[in-house]
């Protein structure tokens, strides 16, 4: 593989097998009927590819009524829940230190210092991030987010009541381990049932749902609403209720096919699963693909987080999924969005008026996501995410020279520049990184190691949240306006490494990626016309629609499969 990251302009091509033992269980699986594929003519190779084609267009759809409540659903139950926490408590900051002062003073019979407090306010938000964190790590992400969620909204409404704040603390905790279960959960399952051709826009729902979650926080967080001293814990609360929502629609959502093929081998359910998702009878050619992923499980070892940090073929994909997830951290928008109280109060706004203000801004946030999603399938990953990178940089410059002349220079006038700054920073984060990095690994890997290269990618996302809410308190204070640097600093390396490293992956599918990257060691792949798989597989499928015996039927598709492994030893010697 080229030192630059992969040649976009060449077509697919096979890397090096990483390991022995993959070779050999491989090589073992083979078989002796390479021969069928060298007897095609060039005109039957034609002929089988145009048929191929043709029973491919299975794997498109458009939106129709089960997918829309499947993806609705479980956006709402799962992303909605980690935006609604993740947004909640900082409008109500007065009324948490009041409630952590007067907890601390029946604690301990002493006023707490004002270091000590803040100490305490500090621990009530970022325990929620180690908490995410570890939940992203999670391999039964959907009972672990419903258990944990569920529990912690008793802790929120109970914690005033008892005057516990070791009650708040472990409120926030357990349901950052739910959230961070949910929020890897949602991507990889919207992802999975969507047809190819829509799976960009239901990747950024998840995205767009974490906004909507932060928007309603700050909505009855409003101090007319829930946002009093004696009503922000029921506040809290109501994060558990996106989650009935997504029970009651639970018993309605067909599973995830690949799941159902890959990890159940129930090939019965995954087939009905997929004519209600797509609103089609003729469902064969997505079938045979979920075929293919099963039998690429059975020659592989199942993909744990430790073996994909082991295989040199994943560092790449690895270093692309987790890097950008850690970006759309490290590029300033929580920075953004804690300025934006003094940038409007500057501006002339009145101070009664200001909630109002985050508020429409939180608003332009949800716009953006939602204008993303038609954006993602029309302008391609890449070409988006290195935009956004622009606009937040260029944003973010304005933004820092406004907020020192405000300061240094009394130049109020340049709060007006403040304010554009800012709302174009949170424009262009919505518009690329803030909806991409979310689903971008369930389209650089392949279905075995997805869900640990998913969980790093989640986790690396709350280690970024974490690292900047554990530190911007102390940017703030030692850097005062000029604390934006470190993030251009992040900004500007990051659109570096994603312009040379990352290819776009719009209109490609994980095989066509895993092969780019060199991570599909020799499997079959549904790809490009550069594969043998489209001559071998497409003449047995149109055998398989005029079969009428049902057992014959089901082995057509596994014979193909067989034959197309032949057929790639025949034609590549593995390398080793």
């Amino acid at each position: 593989m080229d030192k630059n990251g992969p040649d976009q302009s060449q077509p697919l091509r096979r890397a090096p097998v990483p390991s022995i033992e993959l070779t050999q269980a491989a090589n073992t699986h083979l078989g002796e009927d390479s021969r069928l594929v060298s007897k095609l003519s060039v005109e039957e190779k034609d002929k089988t590819y145009e048929q191929y084609q043709e029973i491919k267009k299975e794997q498109t759809g458009n939106l129709n009524g089960v997918l829309a409540v499947s993806a609705f659903g479980i956006s709402l139950g799962l992303s909605l829940p980690h935006g609604f926490n993740t947004g909640v408590l900082n409008p109500q900051e007065l009324h948490v230190k009041e409630f952590l002062n007067d907890s601390y003073v029946e604690r301990f019979g002493d006023m707490p210092t004002r270091a000590s407090l803040e100490l305490m306010w500090s621990l009530v938000v970022s325990i929620y991030l180690v908490g995410g964190m570890a939940g992203s790590l999670s391999k039964k992400a959907a009972y672990v987010f419903l258990a944990f969620v569920a529990l912690s909204s008793v802790f929120y409404a109970l914690c005033k009541v008892a005057n516990s704040m070791e009650m708040l603390f472990l409120a926030r905790l357990i349901s950052g381990f739910g959230c961070g279960a949910g929020s890897g959960l949602s991507p990889l399952f919207l992802t999975e049932i969507a047809p190819v051709n829509i799976r960009g826009a239901m990747g950024v729902l998840h995205q767009l749902m974490l906004t909507v979650g932060i928007l309603v926080s700050q909505l009855l967080g409003l101090s007319q609403l829930l946002g009093q001293s004696d009503t922000w814990p029921y506040l809290c609360a109501l994060v558990s209720a996106p989650c009935l929502f997504c029970l009651a629609v639970v018993p309605f959502i067909p599973d995830s096919p690949r799941y159902l093929v890959v990890q159940l081998n129930d090939e019965n359910a995954a087939e009905k699963a997929l004519k209600k998702l797509r609103k089609n009878e003729h469902v064969s050619a997505a079938m045979l693909e979920l075929r293919m992923d099963r039998r690429r499980a059975e020659l592989q070892p199942p993909w744990t987080i430790g073996m994909i940090l082991k295989e040199k073929n994943f560092r790449l994909p690895l270093l692309l999924v987790v890097g950008v997830n850690l970006a759309q951290q490290l590029s300033g928008i929580n920075v953004a969005f804690y300025y934006s109280h003094n940038v409007l109060k500057r501006s002339g706004i009145p101070l009664d008026a200001i909630q109002y203000a985050v508020i429409a801004i939180g608003a332009i946030n949800v716009a953006m996501t939602g204008v993303s999603v038609a954006l993602v399938e029309k302008f391609g990953r890449k070409l988006l995410l290195l935009v956004s990178h622009v606009g937040m940089f260029i944003a973010a410059c304005l933004l820092t020279v406004a907020l020192n002349a405000m300061t240094h220079f009394d130049a109020d006038w340049m709060a007006y520049v403040a304010v554009i700054s800012l709302v174009s920073f949170v424009v262009m984060f919505a518009s690329g990184l803030g909806c991409i990095p979310q689903f971008l690994g369930s389209e650089l890997f392949l279905t075995g190691p997805r869900p640990a290269a998913m969980a790093l990618a989640a986790f690396g996302n709350w280690l970024g949240n974490l690292f900047v809410g554990l530190l911007f308190p102390f940017m703030a204070v030692f850097m005062g306006n000029w604390c934006f640097v470190p993030f251009l600093l992040c900004l500007a390396a990051s659109f570096v490494f994603l312009f040379i490293k990352l290819p776009e992956t719009k209109g490609r599918t994980p095989d066509d990626m895993a092969a780019l990257f060199g991570t599909d060691y020799g499997m079959p792949k549904i790809s490009s016309r550069s594969s043998n798989m489209l001559e071998v597989v497409s003449d047995h499928l149109v055998h398989m629609h005029n079969d009428e015996d049902t057992n014959n039927r089901m082995s057509v598709p596994d014979k193909a499969i067989k034959e197309y492994i032949a057929s790639q030893n025949s034609v590549r010697k593995v390398e080793v």
